[in-house]
C-alpha cells in the first residue's frame, strides 16, 4: 500500500509490472481520457491490481453486477510477448470521479510515485482540449512531456504542444519535473459538451507505436461511439445527481420531526 497525505494507493496483486506503460484516463473534456481508458480496459481484457481511496473522495461506489468497486481503480493488462521474447505490458489508472481541484497535485504525486515503486517505464496521461464545434474528420492530437520523455516527442513525430494543461494531467506533469521517469500528456481536440468517444480512438491510435506488441483496434470504438458515449455520461450524471442530492439535503437541514 501507497500512502501521501489522505490519498492511498492499495495494491491487489502482486504481479510484476517492470518496463510496463501506464496510461492515465480521469474525466476530461468530452471524457475523452475516461472513454479511452474503459474501452482499454475492457478491450484488453484487464485485471484490478490496485485501487485508490481517500476521505476527500466524494462517498462513490461503482457496481458492476451487484459488486462494488472503488471509484478510482488500476488495471494491468495479461504479459505480452513477442518472438524475441520482449514483452509489453499496459496499466491503465482509470476514475469516475471528479476529485476536488485542490487534491489534483497530490494525486499526480502519489500516480507517480507508485508507478515508480511498481517499476512501469512510462506514464501517458490523457487530456481533452474544449472547442465550440463538431470537429470534422479526426481530431487533433498534441504532447507535452517532462525533460525524461521528451525525446519521445521527437521518436515517434508527436506534435508538440504550447500553452497550459490543467486538470490531473497538469498535476502528473507538475509531479513529474525532474523525474527520471518519462511522462507524456496527450491532447486531444473534444466537444466541450458532450463525450466524445472518436477523439478517444484518436488518442488510443496515436499511443499505439508506443506498445507495438499491442494492437489496439479502434473500429469497434469509432462504431459504438455513441454507445460508449451515453454509457460514460450515464455513469456520471449518476454520480452528480447524488451528490447534488446530499447538498440538497443538507442546505435543508432536519426534518420536521427533529425541529
Amino acid at each position: 500500500m501507497l500512502e501521501a497525505g489522505t490519498v492511498r494507493i492499495v495494491d491487489t496483486r502482486e504481479e510484476s509490472l517492470k518496463g510496463a506503460m501506464m496510461v492515465v484516463g480521469f474525466p476530461t473534456h468530452g471524457l475523452v481520457g475516461s472513454v479511452a481508458a474503459s474501452y482499454l480496459v475492457h478491450a484488453l481484457d484487464m485485471t484490478l491490481v490496485a485501487y485508490m481511496i481517500s476521505e476527500e473522495f466524494p462517498p462513490t461506489v461503482i457496481m458492476e453486477e451487484g459488486v462494488v468497486s472503488a471509484p478510482v481503480r488500476l488495471y494491468a493488462s495479461k504479459l505480452v510477448c513477442g518472438v524475441d521474447r520482449s514483452c509489453d505490458q499496459l496499466v491503465v489508472a482509470i476514475a469516475d470521479i471528479q476529485p476536488p481541484v485542490a487534491m489534483l497535485n497530490q494525486l499526480g504525486r502519489v500516480l507517480l510515485d507508485w508507478a515508480e515503486a511498481r517499476g512501469i517505464q512510462l506514464v501517458v496521461a490523457i487530456e481533452g482540449q474544449p472547442i465550440e464545434s463538431d470537429v470534422r474528420g479526426d481530431a487533433r492530437v498534441v504532447a507535452m512531456a517532462n525533460r525524461a520523455a521528451a525525446p519521445l516527442l521527437e521518436k515517434y513525430t508527436f506534435p508538440a504542444a504550447n500553452g497550459v494543461v490543467t486538470g490531473l494531467a497538469g498535476g502528473l506533469l507538475l509531479g513529474a519535473i525532474g523525474r527520471t521517469m518519462p511522462v507524456l500528456c496527450l491532447v486531444a481536440q473534444a466537444h466541450k459538451d458532450y463525450p466524445d468517444a472518436r477523439a478517444a480512438a484518436k488518442v488510443i491510435e496515436t499511443v499505439n507505436p508506443l506498445v507495438p506488441l499491442l494492437v489496439f483496434d479502434t473500429k469497434p470504438l469509432r462504431e459504438k461511439a455513441r454507445q460508449i458515449e451515453a454509457e460514460v455520461r450515464k455513469t456520471l450524471q449518476q454520480t452528480r445527481e447524488s451528490m447534488s442530492s446530499m447538498r440538497e439535503r443538507e442546505t435543508e437541514g432536519p426534518g420536521e420531526m427533529y425541529r
